[in-house]
Formats: structure tokens, sequence, C-alpha cells
């Protein structure tokens, strides 16, 4: 009896880690709080607008197509202006999301995948290019110090998806204060009704909606 009560402990402590795991990626970051004042610049993000999940079926056609224009139009505007673009990659590394991720999502975003790269229907030549493991891109250190060199305080976040990483990377920017600014037709969301309620939340958190780079 005593071996089938270690197996059973074993296995809740195992679904208790991946559970702590799935909700350490899905959880926006917190970190020193920056002076705007002394950052004037203002950058565009896209994120996660990768072969590997622009592909995915949850798409329709039209709304695939807006969002890649819309993002397409927004990186023109960003060069036109003189603002830096930054691109955000998902990549999972780690034992453990690597497996996760192959068995719920067929292995897309898993380092060595052949999506794993940014969409070439975009045609982006990022000034920076950032990979993270977690939804929030503000895990990824690389971009709090490309931020801080460049003297940026204002984000204009793109990409997909709007319910999950870029509604992440939006808390992640207001929790150290940041301005954020986000235009929804170049933004990706599976889910609607969600993101429309997300829309909602960022707005009475702080964020900017419905913003261009114009």
């Amino acid at each position: 009896m005593s071996v089938l009560w270690i197996i059973a402990a074993g296995l809740v402590v195992a679904v208790l880690y991946v559970l702590l795991e799935i909700r350490k990626i899905g959880t926006p970051t917190n970190g020193p709080v920056i002076d705007r004042a002394a950052r004037p610049g203002i950058a565009l993000v896209v994120i996660d607008m990768q072969s590997d999940f622009t592909s995915l079926p949850v798409w329709e056609a039209e709304q695939l197509d807006t969002a890649m224009k819309s993002v397409g139009a927004a990186v023109d505007a960003a060069r036109l202006a003189g603002m830096p673009v930054i691109a955000v990659r998902q990549v999972y590394k780690a034992g453990l999301a690597r497996l996760l991720n192959g068995w719920f999502n067929q292995g897309r975003g898993n380092a060595g995948s052949a999506g794993i790269g940014l969409d070439s229907r975009l045609g982006l030549l990022p000034d920076i290019e950032v990979e993270k493991s977690m939804g929030d891109a503000f895990s990824e250190p690389a971009l709090e110090r490309y931020l801080e060199e460049n003297r940026i305080g204002t984000l204009i976040l793109t990409g997909l998806d709007g319910c999950h990483c870029v509604k992440n990377t939006a808390y992640g920017a207001l929790n150290r204060g940041y301005a954020v600014r986000i235009d929804p037709k170049a933004v990706l969301a599976a889910d609607g009704a969600g993101w429309s309620k997300v829309q909602q939340n960022l707005t009475a958190a702080g964020a900017e909606m419905n913003a261009t780079v114009a």
C-alpha cells in the first residue's frame, strides 16, 4: 500500500508542477518602474508573427489578411517615422515546455521547428529580435536592455494572440510604467469575445486602444 501512496503522491506533485509551469508561462512579469520622462522614444513591437502560429487553422482568411496588412502598414509607418521595430518570437527550449507543447500544440514554437521564424509574408527586418519562452516579452532581459539603451518609454504592440502574449506583454509594460498603445486591427485573437474583454481591461489599466503608428 505504501508503494501505491508514493506513486500517487508522485503523480500529484508532477501534475501540480505542470500546472505551475503553465501558469508561469501565462503570467505577466513585474520589474523596476521606468522614468518615462527620460524616455521619449517610441518603438513598434511585433509579437509572435511566426509561421508556426500564423498557419494555425483558427484564423479566418479575412481575419489573417487584415492583421498581416495592418502589421505591415504599421512597420512601414514606423520606418518612416524613424521608430525602431522590435520582433518578438516565442521559442520553447526547456524540456518540459517542449514536451507539453509537443503534446498540446503539435510542437509549434518549439526550438528547431520549421515554422519558428517570422512569417515571410511580412518581409520584416527588425532592428532587434527577441526570443521569449513565456507569454510576456519582458520575461527576457534583452528587451528591457534594448528599451533602456534607446530611451524608449512608449510601445505600440501588434501581433498574436491578443488574449495571451499581446495581453501579457501589455501588462508587463504597464507594470513597469511604459505607455502602451494597441491597434486591434494589427492583432490576431482566436477568441473574439475574450479579446473584446481583454481590450476593456487593458483600457482600464491605462493602455490606449485603437492607436496607430501614424
